[in-house]
């Protein structure tokens, strides 16, 4: 039997002296197995703790994200909406540019007239010209380039020369040196002049080219040659010398140019309108 404990006496007493039957009393081993345990316990619950309060920012973070997402979707789209309105009102101004350039090159075209003092000048052109047409006809016919857009290149470049560069009538003994230099960039020189002119037309992606009405053959000869003339407030001497919309200005050796200096080639407008004349070609018509 267990002992009842004495009124009044000491708890801790009472249980000292009367031990429950099979108790063992606590060993310092067991003490510190409860202790442990009573860490990770602790642990475990901090951790569960953090994961929640993780949870539930995540939780919130995936809300704001889902409805900042919504917004940059509306915003995106009102952007869009925008830049398409602003890309429709560029591509409209743009048409309308053109069309203005297109009818300043063809009202300059059929005003110009070839200056008397310079009619040999442009007749020597043409016959040099028709005489050498089978060759380029070879070069172009693959292509919509009509074969005197090439013929006039020539002309400009390298004075109908078949031993020069079609790109800047450098001698087709090496590439070209002056601008554009290393021209072509393929192949062994010294190079046929077929080859250098196929080069300076992929180049210049002239058989990409679709516009061969009269604006278009100006504005394509006169970025050929540069448009740095309009700077100087004058008309191109490559497009326009020998008429009387060009009196003087050029560029000369260095690239400097000299506003007194008077170039004393044939331009391309007075070549085509001698071909006209002659009765050799037609007048382009416009692009439908």
């Amino acid at each position: 039997m267990i002992a009842e404990p004495r009124l009044g006496a000491p708890l801790g007493e009472t249980e000292r002296a009367s031990p429950a039957a099979g108790e063992a009393r606590p060993t310092p081993s067991d003490a510190e197995e409860r202790e442990e345990r009573g860490r990770e316990l602790r642990a475990a619950q901090a951790l569960a703790r953090r994961r929640r309060r993780q949870t539930i920012l995540a939780s919130a973070a995936a809300v704001i994200i889902l409805a900042l997402g919504g917004a940059s979707t509306w915003v995106f789209r009102e952007l869009a909406a925008t830049r398409g309105s602003e890309v429709a009102q560029l591509e409209y101004e743009n048409a309308v540019l053109s069309r203005l350039l297109r009818q300043e090159y063809q009202q300059r075209f059929d005003a110009a007239k070839v200056l008397p003092a310079r009619q040999e000048t442009v007749a020597q052109s043409v016959r040099k010209i028709l005489g050498n047409r089978a060759r380029y006809e070879r070069i172009t016919k693959s292509m919509t380039m009509p074969w005197y857009f090439l013929a006039i290149i020539h002309g400009m470049e390298a004075d109908f020369r078949f031993d020069a560069h079609l790109h800047n009538g450098d001698p087709l003994t090496g590439r070209t040196v002056r601008v554009p230099a290393g021209r072509p960039t393929r192949g062994t020189p010294p190079f046929s002049w077929e080859e250098s002119a196929m080069d300076a037309i992929a180049a210049n992606r002239y058989d990409k080219w679709n516009d061969w009405s009269i604006a278009g053959m100006l504005v394509a000869w006169e970025r050929y040659n540069g448009f740095g003339y309009r700077q100087h407030g004058i008309h191109s001497p490559y497009v326009w010398s020998c008429t009387d919309l060009y009196a003087k200005g050029r560029y000369v050796a260095d690239s400097r140019f000299e506003a007194n200096a008077e170039s004393r080639q044939c331009g391309a407008v007075a070549m085509l309108k001698g071909l006209i004349a002659a009765g050799v070609v037609s007048p382009p018509a416009g692009p439908k």
